[in-house]
């Protein structure tokens, strides 16, 4: 594939980006790190903690992803780091269904990490 940048400085990628996705560890406190892992997802198996993003030097602009995966029990609960901002800045509650996911996708903008984006309640398979 080809990056080229016209007169305005702009880039042009022939052919596709992917980012693949990474599971992240389940534990009282979940890590990301939104270098390595820009789209992430986590299975919960309990009540967690979402940790600020990790990884050296996020930049303002960046775009992140995760899916958060209710276990076989389902009902867990996640509560978002402060530099997480939500519409509102009010956090989602998640979907209780078992195996059901949410989506959420953030905006880097040098200090905090916007929500720009949800959908509750997928059925992943």
């Amino acid at each position: 594939k080809v990056l080229s940048a016209d007169a305005n400085n702009l880039t042009t990628v022939s052919g596709a980006v992917l980012n693949t996705e990474d599971a992240l560890s389940d534990g009282a406190n979940i890590a990301w790190n939104v270098i390595n892992s820009p789209v992430a997802k986590v299975t919960l198996a309990g009540n967690r903690n979402l940790s600020a993003p990790s990884g050296s030097t996020p930049a303002a602009g960046q775009f992140v992803s995760i899916l958060v995966i209710q276990d076989g029990t389902g009902s867990r609960t996640l509560t978002f780091n402060a530099v997480y901002e939500f519409t509102g800045d009010v956090a989602p509650t998640l979907t209780t269904t078992v195996n059901k996911g949410d989506l959420f996708v953030f905006r880097y903008n040098g200090s905090k990490w916007l929500e720009t984006g949800r959908n509750l309640n997928l059925t992943l398979s």
